[in-house]
């Protein structure tokens, strides 16, 4: 898969402070790459290493085709004033960095398009919600054509309709071939959006591809059964994770089952006496893999 950026045995050191060391990674073009890791264990200084705001003590970042691409920088922190309409807000930070003002007309048109904020283009940004001017700020971002966005936590206080319109937004991202990195805590963003995930421990950052995460949905059922019940020929379709016993007689049976098959299943354990004592979706390989991060803390 082609790279958009390479780090190439990078170390970062903050007044003698070794930050990052030796590191090596790929960020893949066109996808959403996800930086995790413990606050203070570097995700915002490998953000502007990328993002070219600060330079390595050792090591190479080379970009895609050896020519510098062109990179939009979305910071944690944000004014907490904004004194302009949308258009006017938008117009004034183009006109700044010198964009012409037909070219940023039309640009400002098809960004108000790509975020569906068309009918808010006179409004003030000082009344708009939180994740309204989180979408201004990543506006501003991308007012020149951009290859690559970067996002220190977008989802910091954001409210779950807010979530789930920025994940909304990524996804539609990367349709348009924008590469996307960015600092997150939430599993959620990452279950649905994250193609990559970089996590960060010791200075030192592990690369995995989590695309093949989502390939796997399942159900979680658990069912409580008679003893002298036979589930034999049930065991090939079913995932079984816990059987136990709860009472004279009878016992607890915690399978996953295929989202195809689940019917089938269920029907089939409730002829022979079942009852359903659970039922939820749950993404197996998914689950398994994030739990390993949440249990070392970096999630």
């Amino acid at each position: 898969m082609e790279a958009i950026i390479e780090l190439q045995n990078v170390t970062k050191k903050f007044k003698n402070k070794l930050i990052l060391e030796g590191v090596s990674l790929s960020i893949p073009a066109n996808q959403v790459t996800a930086i995790v890791g413990k606050n203070g264990s570097g995700k915002s200084t490998l953000l502007k290493l990328i993002g070219g705001l600060t330079k390595p003590n050792t090591g190479k970042i080379l970009f895609r085709n050896g020519e510098p691409i062109r990179i939009g920088y979305v910071p944690e922190v944000t004014p907490a004033v904004i004194p302009f309409t949308l258009v006017e807000y938008l117009t004034h930070m183009g006109t700044i960095r010198g964009l012409h003002k037909e070219w940023l007309w039309q640009r400002i048109n098809t960004l108000l398009e790509i975020f569906h904020m068309e009918e808010d283009r006179n409004n003030r940004i000082v009344h708009f919600s939180k994740g309204m001017k989180q979408k201004v700020t990543i506006m501003q971002a991308m007012l020149e054509e951009t290859d690559l966005l970067i996002m220190d936590e977008p989802l910091s206080g954001l409210d779950p309709k807010a979530q789930t319109e920025l994940e909304e937004l990524l996804m539609s991202l990367k349709e348009r071939n924008i590469s996307v990195i960015l600092t997150c805590h939430e599993a959620k963003l990452l279950k649905k959006v994250v193609d990559q995930l970089l996590v960060i421990h010791e200075r030192q950052i592990t690369q995995t591809s989590i695309q093949q995460e989502h390939d796997e949905f399942m159900n979680r059922v658990v069912f409580e059964l008679s003893n002298t019940v036979s589930i034999g020929p049930l065991k090939d379709r079913v995932i079984i994770e816990k059987e136990e016993e709860i009472s004279l007689g009878r016992r607890l049976i915690d399978l996953n089952v295929s989202e195809e098959q689940t019917n089938t299943i269920v029907k089939e354990f409730l002829n022979r006496g079942a009852s359903i004592k659970l039922l939820l979706p749950v993404y197996k390989k998914e689950t398994e893999f994030f739990k390993q991060f949440q249990k070392e803390g970096e999630l």
